[in-house]
């Protein structure tokens, strides 16, 4: 469900709820289904991950969450007000709950958000999670974790919003030049997913008018609150766009199942994912190949170190290259490292004949590999069309997890959180430090250090972030590099700089540094213990 179709199901769900006291909450017999009961219905939430969406039922059974919180929260509270922040697919339901101990209000937070739909429960005065149907963690999202007793933090705008498409200079430009393709639209446009870009594209050729008159008149229907809900091809829709025909009720369909444009979505996903490790492993196999063609023979090596020996000057250097007859009056062009005496490089040229044959080995074993590899993703390409939503789900999941799995084994290096879900990392040797500052840290993160201490190397990743780190969030990643320098009372003094001004000492020993443009902050060990 795209998050323009999220604003046309609003008006009529507040018609339904808003001011309605929720009798029940429970889990309809769906797959990650939440229902809400009322007097004349039940509200239910879908947060399957491949068509998430909600829809209003009359009658349905359901059964009890595993969490008490949902019930002692929501159950005989009213409801006081629906919002969506601008049109994202985020859709905030505002209670007034009566509790034993007083009343106090509370939101439940439906993101219809794709793969990483979810359903949270919070405490509206202090924003704090009291409930979650998925929790996320740091391994899962470097932007947020979602979990019970931590502050919500919403997941990341997906564009502009309503009121700014048809004034954005960037959005006219890639329009005019060309790039009418659905992802540009649902990249840069918020709440416009790949069911709306693909029907406002189709709209405009049906139409004959610019692409950017259509995103204009969507752009009208959202902020003047004028919807006709319509029934597309690949799924619904807020206003008439290209084929399809009007819903009558879009709240009383049950908005699951494959969706066509859900699919493509990930269809294009895995066959992309195929498509560049093919391309990958074809360059490798060229390499190979050009390796295995530049491979001279090990009797070509010896005899190249025997003409190099029976020299009368074998000890001269400076040379790049020589060209020596051989006892059959052949003649040999030689190429020699300039640097080493004609001797030196005769030893050079035996040991390259000794190891040939393994060199020549190993390389025709990656060929095989390679070509066994491309024919096996070849075949996965080609049975990629059949695949359902759930298949291909399943195969992002597992390629995800995998990359996942490769990263952590590439650094075993534990993340801490910090405040507000802020991430640092710390080596504990000075292998580790070298990874965590020079893989781990990317430009613009920052790095701190105990000035005048052997200690730890600490990282604060900002992880897309592009405002500065607060204060007391400098403080604690400040603190983690005070406890790891050895020292166990005083005043430890911390530099801190940004990850690109820290530099490698020349002929320096791993994680070894100079750094510039760096700030201070005076940690008290005596306070913190």
């Amino acid at each position: 469900m795209d998050g323009v179709f999220l604003s046309a199901l609003l008006p009529p769900l507040k018609d339904l709820i808003m001011g309605r006291i929720c009798r029940k909450i429970g889990c309809p017999v769906i797959r990650d289904g939440f229902g809400l009961l009322f007097d004349d219905g039940i509200l239910v939430l879908s947060a399957r991950p491949d068509s998430p969406g909600l829809w209003w039922s009359g009658t349905g059974k359901m059964t009890e969450l595993p969490s008490p919180a949902w019930s002692h929260h929501l159950e005989g509270a009213e409801v006081r007000d629906l919002l969506q922040p601008g049109a994202d697919r985020i859709l905030h339901i505002c209670f007034r709950s009566v509790l034993l101990y007083g009343s106090s209000d509370v939101t439940l937070i439906f993101e219809v958000t794709g793969r990483n739909a979810n359903v949270i429960l919070l405490r509206s005065e202090d924003n704090r999670i009291l409930a979650c149907h998925r929790r996320v963690s740091t391994r899962i999202s470097r932007y947020r974790t979602v979990a019970p007793g931590q502050a919500y933090v919403p997941p990341p705008s997906s564009g502009l919003s309503p009121g700014s498409w048809s004034s954005s200079i960037e959005l006219r430009r890639s329009i005019e030049d060309g790039s009418n393709f659905p992802a540009l639209l649902y990249k840069m446009l918020e709440g416009v997913g790949p069911v709306t870009a693909g029907a406002l594209i189709r709209q405009s050729e049906i139409s004959k008018k610019p692409l950017i008159e259509t995103v204009t008149e969507l752009e009208k229907a959202l902020l003047e609150q004028n919807f006709s809900p319509w029934q597309g091809p690949d799924g619904p829709l807020p206003i008439e766009l290209g084929e399809g025909e009007p819903m009558r009720n879009p709240l009383s369909a049950r908005m699951t199942g494959e969706s066509t444009g859900i699919r493509k979505d990930r269809l294009e996903t895995w066959t992309a994912i195929l498509r560049k490790r093919i391309s990958v492993l074809r360059r490798r196999l060229t390499g190979v190949i050009a390796a295995l063609d530049r491979l001279v023979s090990p009797e070509k090596y010896r005899t190249w170190g025997s003409l190099l020996l029976s020299t009368g000057n074998n000890s001269r250097k400076g040379l790049k290259e020589i060209e020596l007859k051989d006892w059959n009056g052949c003649e040999h062009k030689i190429p020699l490292k300039p640097f080493r005496s004609l001797k030196s490089n005769a030893a050079r040229f035996f040991r390259k004949a000794s190891n040939t044959g393994k060199e020549k080995r190993n390389l025709e074993k990656h060929k095989r590999n390679a070509l066994n590899e491309i024919k096996s993703l070849e075949r996965s390409l080609s049975v990629a069309p059949d695949l359902t939503v759930e298949e291909l789900e399943a195969l992002l999941r597992n390629h995800r997890k995998k990359e996942r799995d490769r990263d952590d084994r590439r650094r075993m290096i534990e993340a801490k959180v910090l405040s507000c879900g802020w991430r640092c990392f710390s080596g504990r040797n000075a292998r580790e430090n070298e990874e965590v500052t020079f893989r781990m840290g990317k430009r613009g993160d920052f790095w701190f250090h105990a000035r005048g201490y052997p200690g730890a190397h600490v990282v604060l990743k900002l992880d897309g972030r592009t405002d500065n780190p607060p204060g007391e969030i400098i403080l604690e990643a400040a603190v983690e590099a005070a406890r790891s320098c050895g020292a166990s009372s005083g005043v430890i003094p911390v530099d801190y700089t940004r990850v690109q001004y820290v530099n490698r000492r020349r002929k320096g020993k791993p994680g070894q540094v100079v750094y510039s443009r760096e700030k201070t902050v005076f940690v008290d060990l005596d306070k913190l213990s």
